[in-house]
C-alpha cells in the first residue's frame, strides 16, 4: 500500500446481477486484470445477497465457487465497507439479487499526488459524474 499521503482517488461501484445471472467470476476476473495491471488496487469488498423478501445479508465468498478463485486481492482492508455500506447498496438491488460492493484506489495517480505533495500541494478531493448526467451534458452540448 502506497504512503498514505500518496493514494490516488479513491472511489467505489455497485454492480448488481439478477437472479439467476451467471456468477462464474468473469467480471472479477476483469477486476483482478486492473490490480494486475496497477491501475487500481481493492481496498475493500463487499458481496450482498438480497432475499426475495428483501432481507439482505453478506455472501461468504467460500460459497460462490470460482468467485472465490479470483477476488483474493493483496492490500484488502477488511472493515472499510460496513453494514451502513450493505444497507445503501441494498436499496439499489431488486429483491433476489447479488450485488458487488467495491471500494478501490485509482493507483495510476499516485504519482501525480506524489508529485503534487512533494512541491507543496495537496489533493483536496476528487468526483465523480454519473452516466446519465454526462450524456444530459453532451446532448445539451450538441444542441
Amino acid at each position: 500500500m502506497a504512503d498514505e499521503l500518496d493514494l490516488g482517488p479513491v472511489d467505489y461501484f455497485l454492480v448488481g446481477f439478477p437472479p439467476g445471472a451467471p456468477l462464474d467470476g468473469g467480471a472479477l476476473a476483469q477486476m483482478a486484470a486492473l490490480v494486475d495491471a496497477g491501475i487500481i488496487e481493492v481496498l475493500d469488498a463487499l458481496v450482498i445477497r438480497k432475499d426475495a423478501d428483501g432481507t439482505i445479508s453478506g455472501v461468504n465468498l467460500a460459497e460462490m465457487g470460482p468467485v472465490a478463485d479470483v477476488v483474493a486481492f493483496e492490500g484488502v482492508r477488511p472493515g472499510l465497507l460496513g453494514d451502513d455500506d450493505m444497507a445503501i447498496a441494498a436499496e439499489e438491488m431488486p429483491p433476489g439479487s447479488v450485488a458487488a460492493f467495491v471500494l478501490y484506489e485509482n493507483t495510476w495517480a499516485r504519482g501525480f499526488v506524489t508529485a503534487v505533495h512533494e512541491r507543496g500541494g495537496v489533493f483536496l478531493g476528487s468526483g465523480r459524474i454519473g452516466m446519465d448526467d454526462l450524456l444530459a451534458a453532451i446532448e445539451a452540448a450538441g444542441d
